[in-house]
């Protein structure tokens, strides 16, 4: 029998709605929600409550996330850490809904497809950045946030590993002043620029910050990077993208000699003493998606971000 987990935004208006109905449509398979659905659970149902959302992945086959991509994005991190195999599939109650695409009106037939076996499975690419100091080798690095786990935050060490569905993102921590980033990839030397940071996203994070920084949209299951300068002081830098088992080699420092932070999702953030070394590249995972097949991810770039929409309404 499949193990099904619910996740979800305790402040979005019309979760509780959504999780009665979903429970009903899952019935009567027994369901685990997370600690803070727990109370909006109607007596009817009959549920496991999951004491973290770590606990909540581990024991699931096929995880539900109620709320917006945040939600999502928090979900996908759980599976990442605690069970790789189970399968992620986002209803939306946020504004945008790009990765957590399903409305609530398709809930019902999302359900029947998991039952009939026939919603398209699809596996998403993921990221690894590990982020060392050279100036600081033994505890150069800081655990600044950690969403799902708290408990880590503080921690200071030689390295510090992070994971990401969307992006990973570099930038100043305590200085405005521009950094200089001395890039390699896969062993050659792409070049050394001066920018307020750098994106390195993938696929399915294309039409995250990656595009507010002008990178391209890309289809989210190519197998690439996206490696997208921030605010770059030459006319002549462009993102870049690259095959997703290359290595992206990045040497980070500024001459306020002031630690840069890297971030994980905006749900995780390690702080490193500059010169910072930092190699991202792709996860030897992969994020198992679950999408209704009625919905292209063309559909979604035409109806959710407009995609060739004539301002003039002509």
């Amino acid at each position: 029998m499949i193990r099904f987990g619910i996740y979800g935004n305790a402040k979005k208006e019309q979760l509780a709605k959504t999780l009665d109905e979903l429970l009903h449509l899952l019935a009567p398979s027994h369901c685990t929600v997370s600690e803070n659905l727990s109370s909006l659970v109607s007596q009817t149902h009959s549920v496991s409550v999951a004491s973290s959302t770590l606990e909540l992945a581990a024991n699931s086959d096929i995880l539900f996330s109620l709320g917006g991509d945040g939600t999502m994005l928090t979900a996908a991190r759980a599976i990442m850490r605690a069970n790789p195999n189970a399968q992620l599939i986002g209803i939306n109650l946020g504004r945008l809904g790009f990765i957590s695409e399903h409305s609530t009106e398709k809930l019902k037939d999302v359900v029947e497809g998991i039952r009939t076996d026939t919603l398209s499975k699809e596996k998403r690419l993921l990221l690894e950045a590990l982020a060392t100091s050279e100036a600081n080798e033994k505890t150069g690095v800081l655990i600044r946030h950690d969403v799902l786990n708290p408990e880590r935050e503080t921690e200071k060490g030689d390295s510090a590993r992070i994971i990401a569905l969307n992006e990973i993102v570099l930038d100043n921590f305590g200085s405005t002043r521009m950094l200089t980033l001395e890039i390699k990839v896969q062993g050659s030397h792409l070049g050394t620029l001066r920018a307020d940071g750098i994106i390195v996203s993938t696929p399915t994070g294309s039409t995250g910050y990656s595009v507010s920084a002008g990178g391209p949209l890309v289809e989210p299951t190519s197998p690439v990077l996206i490696v997208s300068p921030i605010a770059a002081h030459s006319l002549s830098v462009r993102p870049v993208i690259v095959p997703e088992w290359y290595e992206v080699d990045l040497l980070v420092y500024n001459d306020a000699k002031t630690p840069i932070m890297a971030v994980a999702d905006g749900q995780e953030e390690i702080v490193i003493e500059t010169p910072a070394v930092i190699r991202i590249s792709g996860h030897q995972n992969r994020l198992n998606l679950l999408r209704h097949p009625s919905q292209s991810y063309f559909d979604l770039l035409r109806t959710k971000l407009l995609w060739s929409a004539n301002p003039k309404g002509l």
